[in-house]
This record gives C-alpha cells, sequence and structure tokens, in this order.
C-alpha cells in the first residue's frame, strides 16, 4: 500500500472517528436531558398491558427501566443527527445514482420501519400479551417484573420494524442490479423456512409472538418479490432505452 493510500485510509478513519463522537456525543447528551420525560414512554407501554401484576425485584430496576426508556427516545429524536453524519461519511463514496437510490431507501427505510413498530403496537402486543394472560394458571401468581416486561417490548417493537425493512432492503438491492427475481422465486421455499427460523430466534421463545411475525414477514416476502418485479423490469427498459438511443 502507499503512502498515500495510508494518508486517505487515515483520512476516512479519522473522520468515521469524528462523526461517531457526535453521534455518540448527541445522543448521551439528549438522553441526560430526557431521563425526566422517561415515564411518558412508560405510560404508553404500561397502556397495553392487560392486567399484569408488574413489580420490580430490585431496588436498582426501575431507574434501569428509565434508562433505557430515556436512550430510546434519544435514539428516535436524535435519529435526523444520526442520519446525516453517516450519510456525510458515506455519501463521498457513492455515484450521483447510487445517492438517488439510497436517499429514496431511508426515506422508505423510516416510513416502513415506523409502520413496523405501530403494527406491533396497535395489533401484536395486545394479542400477545392477552394471550399470556389467558394462560395463567390461578395456582401460580403471577408477578412479572417490569425490567421483563419492557424488555419484552422493546424486542417485539424492535423486531417488527427491522422486518418491515425488507421491502426497502430489496428495492435497493435490485435497483443496484445486485438482487433478481428470479433468484427470490426459485428460492422462496427456503425463504419461507427461514423466516420462520427467523421468528423463532428474534421473538420470544411462545408460538403466538412466532407466528405473528413469521406471517407478516411472509407477506413482507411476497410484497417484496412484486417491488424486485417491477424495479428489475424498470433497470431492464432503462438500459433497452439508453441501448436504442446510442444507436
Amino acid at each position: 500500500m502507499s503512502n498515500n493510500e495510508n494518508v486517505s485510509v487515515m483520512t476516512h478513519l479519522d473522520e468515521l472517528r469524528k462523526r461517531l463522537t457526535v453521534i455518540a456525543a448527541v445522543n448521551i447528551g439528549a438522553a441526560m436531558i430526557l431521563f425526566n420525560k422517561a415515564g411518558i414512554i412508560l405510560d404508553y407501554f404500561l397502556a397495553i398491558n392487560p392486567g399484569m401484576q408488574l413489580v420490580y425485584i430490585t431496588p436498582s430496576e426501575l431507574l434501569g427501566v428509565y434508562i433505557q426508556l430515556a436512550f430510546i427516545m434519544a435514539i428516535i429524536i436524535c435519529s435526523p443527527v444520526t442520519g446525516y453524519q453517516i450519510w456525510a461519511f458515506v455519501e463521498k463514496g457513492l455515484y450521483d445514482n447510487e445517492k438517488k437510490y439510497m436517499i429514496i431507501s431511508l426515506v422508505f427505510g423510516v416510513m416502513f420501519f415506523l409502520a413496523g413498530v405501530l403494527f406491533c403496537y396497535f395489533m401484536v402486543l395486545p394479542t400477545t400479551l392477552g394471550f399470556f394472560v389467558r394462560i395463567a394458571i390461578e395456582e401460580v401468581e403471577s408477578m412479572i417484573s417490569v425490567k421483563s416486561y419492557i424488555s419484552f417490548i422493546n424486542s417485539m417493537l424492535l423486531a417488527f420494524g427491522a422486518v418491515f425493512e425488507m421491502p426497502v432492503v430489496v428495492f435497493l438491492l435490485t435497483k443496484l442490479d445486485i438482487l433478481k427475481p428470479t433468484f427470490l422465486k426459485k428460492n422462496k421455499g427456503i425463504f419461507i423456512v427461514l423466516i420462520f427460523v427467523a421468528a423463532a430466534i428474534i421473538t420470544p421463545p411462545d408460538v403466538i409472538s412466532q407466528i405473528m411475525l413469521g406471517i407478516p414477514m411472509v407477506l413482507l416476502l411476497e410484497f417484496s418479490t412484486k417491488i424486485c418485479e417491477f424495479v428489475y423490469k424498470t433497470n431492464k427498459n432503462k438500459i433497452e432505452d439508453e441501448t436504442h438511443t446510442q444507436r
């Protein structure tokens, strides 16, 4: 590696370090400010509780929950700053058309992530938590720690938000000519099996949560396949038009 390449690598690493420092400082600072408002998010989480008796079993447990929720709020509120810092670092190595696709993916990525979170909050969590309450037995008193309750909700919201990114990822990969619809169609059965395996891994160990994540993932796979077909056809037509113009 030449000296110029060494300098270039060190320059990029130094820029990355600075941008990560800004992201960390902004998020941590916001979390410290928002700590007193963490109870607002906690109230929303408690609103979907179908009647579980929540307790905290260590003196610091409730404090830990408030800190966790403060960081969640900080990450959400500071996401524009985080996104800008990441974009400012990445965009220098992209071509103009790649920048356009990345911006589109970023915008729709936020929309689909929020859609997944809202779907989970209003549809999945009430059903799942209600199921847990219905299978409880009188001989065993239910006292669930608030930490485990909040961790369960956070993991479910994050899982559904991430899963709903599937169409956006497929769009970007197809637009960059990395993914083709024939690949998705040919391996559809394998993907469905992998979907339910993934659902079993990223959700708590209960069948209801796994099914309620697995079914939307299968539907999203079908939707993503349609997107892949449309984008691939659009790319192909564009190439044919450019070839015809050059002739």
